[in-house]
């Protein structure tokens, strides 16, 4: 008895327990109403889910929501664009309001050797998201990046499938040496942009002044493209998992030919001025013959996945262009893999990247005027010629020097490469204790490209014998790079980074190549060159060359409160490239920032969410030219007999002279900014101006070959200046459920300008821009004069007095007038750099599933060359060739003077292009549980051109010394549309 009264106690506890566990784990219905705080507007799809799991809801089309959970469970509610919030489930009713998010104040930036919040940036970096690039059908991934960033020109010299885009920084920088910028993917420097494929772009990070770049030393000069790649990982906790598949075709259609006579326009000439001519009785439109639609098709699949500690992700795409010039194609397959493993308690960090790229380019020769130059043949080839004879081959009609079938090239003309590219790295990261971290880099780039061109036999019309060519071509990289890392918190005030480390470069390119003529099988080509009868000296020839790059560089950046920065770096580069007496170089940076909105006087100021003043100065360098110039070095130049023993031997000359005292180009920068943000960042900016001064040029010097072995020495020579002020604003204009606008506007104005020019002649100043052509002979066919005190590249011209006795009458440079070019008086009368460079972004969405993209670009305030005019409106040409409209209204003038410079020629070029127009459509695929997204759209590129320039293209494609004419050697721009499919599983 006394033992079950002793129970009772110990049962009343278990009771009362569990009764306490009954009351606690009691459930609750918690309902709700979410709402955008500013508006007031409801918002649908908000997530509500029990914190650290993955159980909830969203709200409906009216913004409710209605959830059971245990009592007392944290409840998350989450919203793309929003900030989250957390409310403990008490209450049946918890009514919110969600805040937009600030994404200025959250959003990371890539520099050099490490990432930096953008509010904690001193130095001038533009950073641009893959949703915001250009879209459609993109020949080359730096194309999406057109119009983007304030302060970067990226322009292309025509629509030609196989070539390139040129990218200047602030204006060219370089004489001799590069000016295009330093690309950085993943960490690796140097690589290829088109080795990566535009899907697999995450963002891009550009840094453009000196004190953002000179952490790069001797590379950084022209600026710094940092490209970082999309990688394996987690998203809201959860290791993301998919399968990403993205396919677009396009149709492209030349955008403007040039307006040159038909048929009967010739015919009428002829009877018009009683011309002898012979009449090759067709009609033909060889432009027509020249172009055609092209077409292109691309193919993208990506794989991303991983467990707990390791992530990856993988891709492969496939690009098929042909152009609208026949004979002209590219096809291209990138593949690229990214391996994420943690270990050692999640202290290493290591990541493998490999990413390559094969492709196959056809190409036509366009560069000039000679036999194979199908754009050149076809503009001034007679349309009453026939493509083909009477027997059904080409028409081989000869009318004057030069004068070929374009499509008898096109068809029987091989002209292909074969290139390689492979990029490959491993990065590992060890923290050895909170807040110090160190880095290693290991990367291997490799390029490799073939050349085989052949020509049969009985191609052209005048004597051929034939011509076949190989040529292999090889640049290889190796790098490393090691840094450490310290960052460290005092008394929660003082915020210090510190890091510093030590880099090695070795590349090497080597190459081979050989030819012959007179081929005596058309059916192996140039596969066999045994086959071909004629070898002569120089037609075998290989080379290869060097270089190494040593670098010791270090940072330090220290905060206040968030409020006062200050970054200074140093770095110490060593090259093989320079003279013995210079090779290594010193290139310091110091830079400060203030973020002013949180000073008392502007911390209750409620609209303002940042006011950030900045100054910069720092120097970097460039040394992107050949090695070996510093040296001495002896070219084969020939054969020749020795006059002691009768036999044939090779002669060497003397390539350029030795300069122990060659030296680094620097480039000193100063740069002033200001970053703002206004009303929880619904809009925001950055202003800058700078002053960017680049000197001790690396310049080819003219020296007397008498006193020295050449008459070349390659020294430092000349002073250039570039300064400007470039803005960039971005508003989020609407953001409501139906709808949704967020538009962005760069701005640029650069002027370059020559403060010393050490020419090579003693007048100081160097004509550039020669003209090759028909009808253009002798010294006097310069269009470009570089002069101390004018911009690059200046146009410098005669102006056409009027026409007397057929002939063009300038104002002569001994006073009075000539007829002659070479006496004709000149004067700088404009130039090709633009006044400004406008971009104008915009993207929207309706009804939540619908998409429509469009931006537009402008240059205004230049001048272009047109040089295709100048050389195709001479009546002198006609009946036997053909020639612009122009010509009729000169031969009605009685002008009888073939091609000549003149301002008749230069042209505004101002321009307004509405680059691409994109609308999509996402579906609704939530009932589809194993897809995540589809969505349509079609593209439209190159949509219009407002401007009066007369010529195929107002945009100038930058070049370092002399740029900005048009002339028929350029392949012609083309409109593109392109219909596509995005998958998500």
């Amino acid at each position: 008895m006394i033992k079950a009264i002793r129970r009772w106690p110990f049962l009343l506890l278990i009771l009362l327990m569990g009764s306490f566990t009954s009351s606690y784990a009691q459930e609750i219905t918690v309902s709700g109403v979410i709402t955008d705080e500013t508006e007031g507007f409801t918002l649908i799809g908000v997530s509500v889910i029990q914190k650290g799991t993955s159980m909830g809801t969203t709200t409906d089309i009216d913004g409710k929501y209605t959830i059971t959970v245990q009592e007392g469970t944290i409840l998350v509610y989450s919203y793309i664009g929003y900030n989250d919030e957390e409310r403990v489930a008490d209450q049946a009713f918890i009514n919110l309001s969600l805040s937009e998010k600030s994404e200025l104040l959250n959003e990371v930036i890539v520099i050099g050797y490490g990432t930096q919040k953008k509010t904690d940036k001193t130095g001038a970096v533009s950073h641009v998201k893959a949703e915001d690039l250009n879209q459609g059908m993109l020949s080359d991934p730096i194309q999406g990046l057109q119009g983007k960033a304030a302060g970067v020109s990226i322009t292309k010299k025509g629509g030609d499938p196989n070539a390139g885009f040129t990218v200047r920084i602030r204006g060219a920088s370089g004489y001799t040496a590069s000016s295009d910028p330093l690309y950085v993917i993943d960490g690796v420097q140097g690589g290829d942009p088109t080795s990566i494929a535009s899907e697999d772009i995450e963002s891009y990070n550009i840094l453009k002044d000196a004190a953002s770049t000179a952490i790069y030393g001797s590379r950084g000069a022209n600026g710094v493209i940092i490209i970082t790649t999309k990688k394996g990982g987690k998203k809201n906790g959860e290791t993301v998992s998919e399968v990403n598949f993205t396919s677009k075709y396009s149709l492209s259609k030349v955008a403007n030919t040039v307006n040159v006579l038909d048929a009967d326009q010739i015919r009428q000439f002829v009877v018009d001025y009683d011309k002898e001519f012979i009449d090759g009785g067709a009609n033909t439109d060889w432009q027509d013959e020249l172009y055609r639609t092209g077409n292109t098709l691309e193919n993208s699949l990506s794989f991303s996945g991983g467990s707990e500690k390791s992530f990856y992700r993988a891709s492969i795409t496939n690009t098929t262009w042909n152009g609208v010039m026949n004979g002209t194609s590219k096809e291209r397959t990138s593949a690229k893999m990214n391996i994420t493993h943690k270990g050692i308690n999640d202290r290493l960090t290591l990541n493998a990247n490999i990413a390559t790229s094969f492709e196959n380019n056809d190409y036509e020769n366009f560069d000039g005027f000679d036999k194979d130059d199908v754009i050149y043949q076809s503009l001034t080839r007679n349309p009453t010629d026939p493509v083909y004879n009477a027997s059904g081959g080409y028409d081989q009609t000869q009318r004057v020097f030069n004068y070929e079938n374009p499509m008898a090239v096109i068809n029987q003309v091989t002209n292909i490469r074969d290139a390689k590219r492979y990029l490959a790295s491993l990065k590992a990261d060890f923290v050895f204790f909170e807040g110090f971290t160190g880095t290693s880099i290991i990367s291997y780039i490799r390029n490799d490209q073939e050349y085989t061109y052949f020509r049969p036999k009985g191609v052209f019309a005048s004597a051929d014998n034939g011509f076949g060519r190989r040529s292999y071509d090889n640049t290889a990289e190796k790098q490393f790079e090691g840094y450490l890392t310290y960052k460290k918190t005092f008394n929660e005030n003082h915020n210090l980074n510190l890091m510093g480390g030590y880099s090695w470069r070795e590349a090497t390119h080597d190459g081979l190549y050989s030819q012959a003529q007179n081929p005596q099988s058309p059916y192996i080509g140039a596969n066999d060159l045994r086959t071909f009868v004629e070898v002569n000296y120089g037609d075998v020839g290989s080379y290869k060359n060097n270089e190494t790059l040593i670098g010791f560089y270090g940072r330090a950046q220290y905060n206040y409160q968030g409020k006062y920065y200050i970054t200074a770096s140093l770095r110490r580069d060593g090259s093989s490239k320079f003279g013995k007496n210079n090779k290594w170089g010193w290139f310091p940076t110091a830079s400060v920032s203030w973020n002013m909105q949180d000073e008392n006087f502007l911390k209750n100021t409620t609209w303002l969410d940042q006011l950030k003043l900045r100054a910069s100065y720092g120097i970097s360098g460039n040394q992107a030219f050949g090695s070996g110039y510093s040296q001495v070095s002896y070219i084969p130049t020939g054969l020749a007999t020795n006059p002691e023993t009768g036999e044939q031997v090779i002669t060497f000359e003397a390539a350029r002279n030795d300069n122990p005292d060659l030296k680094w180009e620097k480039t000193a920068e100063t740069n002033l900014g200001i970053d703002f943000a206004f009303l929880n960042s619904k809009i925001s900016g950055s202003l800058e101006v700078y002053h960017k001064n680049t000197t001790d040029l690396l310049y080819p010097k003219a020296v007397s070959a008498e006193a020295n072995l050449s008459n070349r020495t390659f020294a430092n020579a000349g002073n250039i200046v570039n300064q400007g002020i470039e803005l960039f604003l971005q508003a989020h204009i609407v953001n409501k459920t139906n709808f949704s606008y967020k538009t962005s506007i760069t701005a640029a104005h650069n002027k370059s300008e020559w403060i010393e020019l050490a020419s090579n002649n003693e007048e100081g100043y160097e004509n550039n821009g020669y003209l090759s052509g028909r009808g253009a002979i002798g010294d006097a066919f310069y269009i470009v004069r570089n002069q101390e005190g004018h911009e690059v590249s200046e146009y410098y011209l005669p102006e056409i007095v009027t026409i007397q006795n057929g002939q063009f009458i300038f104002r002569s440079k001994e006073g009075g007038y000539t007829d002659q070019l070479a006496n004709a008086e000149r004067s700088f009368v404009g130039s090709p750099n633009p006044d400004i460079e406008l971009g104008w972004s915009n993207n929207m969405t309706f009804y939540k599933n619908w998409t429509l993209d469009f931006s537009f670009r402008s240059m205004i305030g230049h001048q272009k060359y047109n040089a295709t005019r100048m050389f195709m409106d001479a009546p002198f040409d006609l009946p036997d060739l053909n020639v612009v409209e122009d010509a009729l209204d000169w031969a009605a003038q009685g002008r009888e003077t073939t091609a000549i410079v003149a301002t008749e020629y230069m042209e505004d070029a101002s321009f307004v292009k509405l680059d691409f127009v994109s609308i999509g459509y996402n579906f609704n695929v939530k009932s589809v549980n194993w897809l995540q997204a589809v969505k349509v759209f079609v593209v439209a590129n190159n949509v219009f051109t407002l401007t009066n320039y007369s010529g195929a293209d107002p945009e100038i494609n930058y070049a370092n010394l002399a740029y900005g004419w048009d002339q028929y050697n350029v392949y012609p721009n083309t409109r593109t549309i392109t219909f596509g499919l995005n998958a998500t599983f």
